[in-house]
């Protein structure tokens, strides 16, 4: 099923017109920080997910209950207010996810983000479906939304951990670099001027190099956010700005100042020995 999503020229198409608008409304800033999760240095977007599919999977064990006849009126009025709550939380938990996927541009995941978005759509709706049902004493047709409407969160639920498991969105890029446990050349100090970011290869890690008044910084290359090449971004008070979605990281210590990004840089040891440039990881 994946593979025919990944390839559907449609649904990527669909997933373009839906994420470019999302990218313009929610640019770098505050609000995107919160949605991202820089904040909590963990996509908010998985989190988000727990309080929806809680609700809907607990009013579905109480609506379980009703049919099996073991309910009274306080397990049913528990069913229909969770499935309220989960309508509700929904709503902070898809623009969360919308902010992420606003931040893609591979075709393959822009196609099953889109499909993933429709389920979680088509989900909502059957729940809010069933929470105006359940309001008008209509319990069966209420109950039957919410069988079909957890039916699709399953498919839905299912495509948001691929996106994650096998695709990456989400995973921090710099999670698998191996450490620079020894002192290691990079390249000739003089090679190094003052201002001018540069990258170097060392033990198969793409490092940032970047000198100012004489002090050397090293930062992992690959942004922990989708994986942008900081060496093409702006120094700005000593801050490293991702030249594909505007994360900012301090050079001093790879630590976030701005996301979305939620993971720091792995950030290097430096030193100028006998004319070179040498760098290790820190402890």
């Amino acid at each position: 099923m994946t593979w025919a999503l990944e390839r559907s020229r449609p649904l990527s198409v669909a997933g373009k017109v839906v994420s470019r608008p999302v990218a313009k409304l929610v640019g770098p800033g505050l609000m995107k920080d919160l949605l991202s999760g820089t904040w909590l240095g963990h996509p908010a977007h998985p989190l988000l997910t727990d309080v929806p599919i809680g609700a809907w999977t607990s009013a579905l064990l109480l609506d379980l209950l009703e049919i099996l006849g073991g309910a009274g009126v306080a397990s049913r009025r528990g069913a229909d207010t969770l499935v309220g709550v989960g309508v509700v939380a929904a709503l902070p938990t898809a623009a969360s996810g919308l902010s992420d996927f606003s931040d893609e541009v591979e075709d393959s995941i822009l196609a099953v983000g889109a499909a993933h978005a429709i389920c979680n759509v088509a989900a909502v709706g059957l729940f809010t479906a069933s929470y105006a049902a359940r309001r008008r004493d209509k319990r069966a047709q209420g109950i039957a939304l919410s069988v079909i409407g957890t039916g699709v969160l399953a498919v839905s639920g299912f495509l948001g951990g691929y996106l994650s498991y096998r695709k990456g969105l989400g995973v921090d890029h710099n999670v698998f670099e191996e450490p620079i446990g020894d002192w290691t050349v990079v390249l000739d100090a003089s090679e190094l001027a003052d201002g001018n970011p540069q990258q170097v290869t060392v033990a198969g890690n793409d490092v940032l190099l970047y000198r100012a008044k004489g002090t050397v910084y090293a930062l992992a290359n690959r942004c922990s956010h989708r994986g942008g090449p900081l060496h093409e971004g702006k120094i700005e008070d000593q801050e490293i700005v991702c030249p594909w979605h505007s994360s900012r990281f301090r050079m001093r210590d790879g630590s976030v100042v701005q996301g979305p990004a939620v993971a720091p840089q792995p950030c290097y040891e430096t030193r100028v020995r006998q004319g070179k440039v040498e760098i290790r990881s820190r402890a």
